[in-house]
């Protein structure tokens, strides 16, 4: 038994209902090699107590600690966002697929043989096959709709483009723009003032980065952000 075993075994728990092709112990046995390969590029350590806030969307515990991630399971994610799960890992496995783009040009530049791991740290499939009710799917031979799937962990640093992608993504963009302007304004300051701005047409705004682009709606950079962690805004008849 791996010091992954009680992790994987909760892991294949939580899709008992939806496990595809093997059976849980094949499942947890998939896990296992899943981590163990992370853990000997980058070593895990378990993370105890620590909750992550998703921008007052919800919380999820971080799972696992490397030197450079910290690690929460993106089915705990896409549960608390009450995004679909299958959405939420084809999210997943395309910004896998450009993260090795992005890693194999890295190890072609360096031009040492080596394959490198640096831009391989923050998707980490957890080799899962499971399969989910979509009513969405287009029916099987046997007229049954159903979509794969699979589990992941994903770092902590990679959380603000899942809550763009995710359901609430509209939502999370109007409460940081004040908070990121006051971000884009601090580092370039009135070098933003130079910067013309246009309209989609392509004629002069009459306007500047500093105001057109990065603009803070008034609000103070601690005002700000308190509102990029706000989640949920309610309208005038408290709905969200």
């Amino acid at each position: 038994m791996t010091r992954f075993k009680k992790f994987a075994e909760r892991v294949v728990a939580r899709h008992d209902d939806h496990l595809l092709d093997y059976g849980p112990e094949e499942q947890i046995a998939r896990v296992e090699n899943a981590m163990e390969r992370l853990d000997r590029f980058s070593p895990l350590t378990p993370a105890i107590g620590t909750d992550i806030d998703l921008a007052g969307f919800g919380e999820v515990p971080a799972l696992y600690v490397s030197t450079t991630d910290v690690y929460v399971l993106l089915s705990d994610t896409s549960e608390q966002l009450g995004w679909f799960h299958p959405k939420a890992h084809a999210w997943a496995e395309a910004q896998h697929k450009f993260a090795v783009q992005d890693q194999r040009r890295t190890d072609e530049e360096r031009g040492d043989g080596r394959l490198g791991w640096e831009h391989m740290r923050d998707f980490i499939d957890l080799d899962l096959l499971l399969s989910v009710d979509d009513p969405s799917a287009k029916p099987d031979g046997g007229g049954r709709r159903w979509s794969d799937s699979g589990d992941w962990l994903i770092s902590k640093d990679r959380l603000p483009l899942l809550l763009l992608s995710s359901p609430w993504g509209e939502e999370f963009m109007d409460n940081t723009l004040p908070a990121f302007g006051h971000a884009m304004r601090e580092a370039w300051g009135d070098k933003l003032k130079d910067i013309l701005t246009v309209h989609p047409d392509g004629l002069p705004t009459g306007g500047t980065a500093y105001d057109d682009l990065f603009t803070t709606d008034g609000l103070t950079r601690d005002e700000a952000l308190r509102r990029a962690r706000r989640g949920p805004s309610l309208d005038e008849e408290g709905q969200s």
